[in-house]
């Protein structure tokens, strides 16, 4: 957790789960509500080791890996200091997301989600519970986190989570999206392009937050990619991260 942004109580819901085979996954609102949405993600842990504190739910996006790749991840790297201690297999989210492209085209947009459909992997969501080591303090982190790991598209993604429930992140985080070489089929950094718009245009809210960031080195990273905020907090330490507030 970092001190420029509130370090927050644990959600009831979150502590209340126990590691058995027989948990059921929470209200949706529950998961969704002041939470961190990290769409083209990979496996990139970086916004859970620094924020978990600050944020207890993450909800990661990505069309490009398979869940092999996500089980492989999570048991060679995981996160540092934690066991996961639950683990479900969602499949209504992924019917809500499983979208033809006519909604973007409708949009206007030059491109299309089926541009690099070679590349899209079979949708699917895992819902993850982890759990921080007894021997470690809350100066490593929060004692527990969620993480809902979605392999769908992150605008059809966005619209089936945040506005089907009428609520909106508390951040977005937009690191090395993969618009260039990285088989993304639209520019989420680019205020004009269709998931700016549904971020900024959702009727129940903007984000507080945005995480602005990727390759290059901290210096490429000094002005926000959405003019909507230009309230520079900090940078995540080690990282090429930077995160911005909303102006309003």
């Amino acid at each position: 957790m970092i001190d420029h942004l509130p370090v927050k109580q644990a959600p009831a819901w979150l502590m209340k789960i126990r590691a058995n085979n027989n948990a059921s996954f929470p209200p949706i609102k529950d998961i969704l509500a002041d939470s961190l949405y990290y769409p083209s993600s990979a496996f990139d842990g970086d916004p859970i080791a620094y924020l978990s504190g600050n944020f207890y739910s993450f909800i990661y996006a990505d069309y490009g890996h398979t869940q092999h790749e996500l089980a492989e991840n999570i048991e060679n790297r995981g996160f540092l200091g934690y066991k996961m201690m639950q683990s479900i297999d969602i499949t209504d989210i992924v019917t809500a997301t499983d979208v033809s492209p006519s909604p973007f085209t409708a949009e206007g947009e030059q491109n299309n989600p089926e541009k690099y459909k070679n590349w899209i992997k079979p949708p699917f969501t895992k819902w993850m519970v982890f759990q921080r080591n007894n021997n470690l303090d809350d100066q490593h982190g929060a004692e527990r986190f969620s993480l809902l790991y979605i392999c769908a598209e992150a605008v059809a993604t966005f619209h089936a989570l945040y506005l089907s429930n009428h609520c909106s992140p508390l951040a977005v985080a937009i690191i090395q999206p993969g618009h260039a070489f990285g088989c993304n089929w639209t520019n989420f950094t680019d205020p004009a392009k269709i998931f700016a718009r549904t971020v900024l245009n959702n009727p129940y809210g903007q984000p507080k937050y945005i995480l602005y960031g990727g390759q290059g080195g901290i210096n490429k990273y000094q002005s926000t990619c959405w003019p909507a905020y230009s309230n520079k907090l900090c940078s995540l330490d080690n990282t090429s991260t930077v995160i911005w507030q909303n102006n309003s």
